[in-house]
């Protein structure tokens, strides 16, 4: 019997998108604060920031401003 892992909800990853676009990249603890502040669990938070990571920095790499990849 295999688990299924719930979707991350379109409202966090589009909420931890407009972060990361704000801040200019990932910060640590960006998951934590986004967690204390608009509530849910941290690890959703984590998931989202993940999803959005991926997405954030495949836009920088199109729009060819990626500062120091890693």
């Amino acid at each position: 019997m295999t688990m299924k892992r719930a979707a991350v909800p379109e409202r966090a990853v589009a909420i931890v998108l407009a972060e990361l676009q704000q801040a200019g990249g990932y910060r640590r603890g960006m998951a934590a604060r986004l967690a204390c502040e608009h509530g849910g669990a941290e690890r959703n938070w984590q998931r989202a920031m993940t999803e959005s990571r991926t997405q954030y920095e495949h836009s920088q790499e199109h729009d060819g401003t990626v500062e120091g990849a890693g």
